[in-house]
């Protein structure tokens, strides 16, 4: 969700359409069904909550937590775990957890 956040913010800032890069997205080897129902409503800025972005958040830090007991890096998790903490702070945790976009949409929010 991280990613494909990233990847619509980019295209929102700069002009390219979003319904095109996601239909790019689903026609080749990233194709999946959490992009095809998540990617319109991230365009559209719809975070009715399916998976509260608070919980998600919970399961990336028990994950780490898990990984540090085993002392396996993870260092893409915890950087996506910063992206959700950062938007908890915002006041989106009760939000969808594809809310985390908007901590990469910068001025356009």
């Amino acid at each position: 969700m991280a990613a494909l956040s990233e990847g619509l913010a980019f295209a929102q800032a700069t002009g390219l359409e979003t319904a095109g890069l996601l239909d790019v997205l689903d026609s080749g080897a990233m194709s999946n069904p959490m992009f095809r129902l998540k990617g319109p409503l991230l365009t559209a800025g719809n975070f009715a909550p399916n998976f509260p972005l608070k919980h998600m958040q919970k399961d990336l830090r028990l994950a780490l937590e898990l990984a540090e007991e085993h002392d396996q890096p993870m260092p893409t998790t915890a950087a996506v775990n910063e992206s959700f903490k950062r938007a908890k702070a915002m006041g989106l945790g009760d939000d969808d957890f594809s809310a985390v976009i908007e901590t990469v949409r910068g001025k356009q929010r």
